[in-house]
């Protein structure tokens, strides 16, 4: 796809402007395959999860909850970032409980998306999951206010559509389960 060759790029020089425990802001030179050398500022975040979680209605669950950076609350897939050394899809695992206090016996990798290519290389790792259980919910005291909903799969695909869901990995993951289960290619 696309014309011409991709080339590559040659990391020359790092300094890092911040290091917190969850964000790393650089600031590299690089020399692309196109340009002279340039300063190339980037952050660096654990990869992320987010799982449509199908009940046995199938019915996902949604989760709304207050975003500090969007100024309100906002509907989403169970999800987070992944742990140091932690598998993507035991973050899933370990988010959909927290998150939701379910677990689910079956797990089908949807994909991975990059939602930020030039900010980060950081990708989101799209999951569903079937046949739930209880299990114990965790939230941390940014997730307080959280609350889950149900939700027929096409439902939720009208809320992608109308831009009810915004959230990146959400909306790659209900439209990727919308036609998995609906047996698109």
């Amino acid at each position: 796809m696309g014309g011409g060759e991709a080339g590559s790029w040659t990391r020359i020089d790092r300094e890092v402007l911040h290091s917190g425990p969850f964000i790393r802001l650089l600031s590299d030179t690089v020399q692309g395959p196109y340009a002279p050398a340039f300063g190339y500022e980037h952050i660096q975040v654990a990869d992320s999860v987010r799982t449509v979680a199908l009940d046995d209605e199938q019915r996902l669950l949604v989760v709304e909850d207050d975003f500090y950076l969007t100024g309100g609350r906002m509907p989403h897939l169970p999800g987070g970032g992944t742990e140091p050394g932690e598998e993507p899809e035991e973050a899933a695992r370990r988010e959909l409980e927290e998150e939701t206090g379910l677990r689910a016996a079956r797990w089908t990798p949807l994909g991975r998306i990059h939602p930020l290519p030039s900010s980060t290389a950081a990708a989101t790792h799209l999951f569903l999951a079937s046949g739930l259980s209880a299990g114990r919910m965790a939230r941390d005291e940014a997730e307080a206010g959280m609350t889950v909903h149900r939700c027929p799969l096409p439902e939720a695909v009208g809320m992608v559509v109308s831009g009810a869901i915004t959230e990146a990995g959400s909306v790659a993951a209900i439209l990727l389960a919308s036609r998995v289960l609906s047996g698109t290619p």
